[in-house]
Formats: structure tokens, C-alpha cells, sequence
């Protein structure tokens, strides 16, 4: 049934800079299809292009490492990919993106975990000047690409999948930010296959890795404080 969904392109454009003089932030979005913009025409409108618009003060650059179609394992080999390492040493910000395949894949919650940790743990080594976001499991029961039946049953493994996601990431240090029904809830928050978010989502979901990064440097004042 899923491979009814239509296909659309990745986002055109995996690099950007936004604002003017010294740069400040380094933004890097790795990850599956989402990551990669699916649906969205420019990088410039995926959470990357959004994210470093947002954090340009004065100035911000973006780079995208994603391919749709990606599990855990399958994110964890672009780390090998040229460049990806340079870019997660300087990054200070690093999205992640990841799940929905293995999810569509019904891979188990013992494999989850385990491709998780390492992704994770990989991630954290790479980039150790970042604050590292893990997006939650997308409210995939609002999907309407998906049978109604289908929905129930994959939002509650999606339930069980963010479970997890929350604990690793824990461990490690990352951020988790879950992502609740109303992130898709309006009409023009899906791209034309109804299953990928549309530009206007990742400019949503752009804002809620800033107010979670907000919330972590409130944080990490507090403590020093």
C-alpha cells in the first residue's frame, strides 16, 4: 500500500548561507526523505535553508546530507560519505531526521535501538561543538497518502519507536523534539504525495528546533548561573 504513494523529488540545492559578515552558525540536516526536502522544490525551504535563516545573527550556512528511502543504517553510512565529516566538525547545530523507513520496513524495536545508538553515538563523535536534534517519529496517523487502517497501525509503532528514540537520545546528550498531530493539522501542511511534509511544515518544524535550541541555551545558562 505505501508503494501506492507517489514520488516526488528531493529538494533542488543541498548547500546555502544567509545574512552577512562573520559566520556564527553552522547548520547540517542529515537523514531520509525529509531531510532531503522531498516534495519541497529548494533547499532554501527545507528545515535546513529555514533553520540557518533563523539562526542567521549575523550570518548562518547550511548543508544537507539525506537520501529518501534511508533507514537508521542506511543514514549512518552517509557519514562516510565526502565532506559529511567536515561538515559535522564545524557544524554547531545538527538536525536528524529518521525512522520512517524503518518503521515501513517493520523492522523490530531491538534493531531500532541498536541502529539508533550507533547512529547517534557516531553523530555526537562527529560533531562535538553541536547541539544535536533528533526530530520524534512523525504523527504518521495523520498521513492522508495512508489507508485508514494502516494509519492507526503505524502510528502506534511510530508510538513505541519514539519510546526509544527518547531514551538513546538521552543517553547520548541529543535533543529530542517530538512532533505532535499539530504540526500537519492544516490543510497545505503536506506536499502533493500526502505523505511528505510541505515547504510550509519544514518552515514549522524550523521553528521548533529553535525554540528547542532556545530552551537549551536557557538551560545551559541557568547552570552556569
Amino acid at each position: 500500500m505505501l508503494s501506492k504513494v507517489e514520488r516526488l523529488p528531493e529538494a533542488v540545492g543541498r548547500v546555502g548561507h544567509h545574512g552577512t559578515g562573520r559566520v556564527v552558525r553552522h547548520v547540517v540536516v542529515i537523514g531520509d526523505s525529509v531531510a532531503a526536502g522531498v516534495g519541497v522544490a529548494h533547499g532554501e525551504d527545507t528545515v535546513a535553508g529555514c533553520l540557518a535563516r533563523a539562526l542567521a545573527a549575523p550570518a548562518a550556512t547550511w548543508a544537507i546530507h539525506a537520501r529518501g528511502g534511508l533507514d537508521a543504517r542506511g543514514v549512518r553510512g552517509l557519514l562516510d560519505g565526502p565532506g559529511v565529516m567536515d561538515d559535522l566538525a564545524a557544524a554547531d547545530v545538527v538536525v536528524l531526521s529518521v525512522g520512517v523507513n524503518d518503521l515501513k520496513a517493520a523492522h523490530g524495536l531491538g534493531r531500532w535501538r541498536t541502529d539508533l545508538d550507533e547512529l547517534l553515538g557516531s553523530l555526537v563523535w562527529a560533531a562535538p561543538g553541536a547541539v544535536v536534534v533528533l526530530l520524534g517519529m512523525p504523527p504518521v496517523a495523520t498521513f492522508p497518502a495512508l489507508p485508514r487502517r494502516l494509519r492507526g497501525l503505524l502510528g502506534a509503532r511510530a508510538a513505541h519507536m519514539d519510546e526509544v528514540g527518547i531514551d538513546t537520545a538521552r543517553r547520548y546528550g541529543v535533543r529530542h523534539l517530538p512532533l505532535g498531530a499539530d504540526l500537519l493539522e492544516t490543510a497545505d501542511a503536506f506536499a502533493a504525495d500526502g505523505f511528505h511534509p510541505s515547504a510550509r511544515a519544514h518552515s514549522r518544524l524550523a521553528e521548533l528546533v529553535v525554540e528547542l535550541l532556545d530552551e537549551h541555551a536557557k538551560g545551559e545558562a541557568d547552570a552556569v548561573g
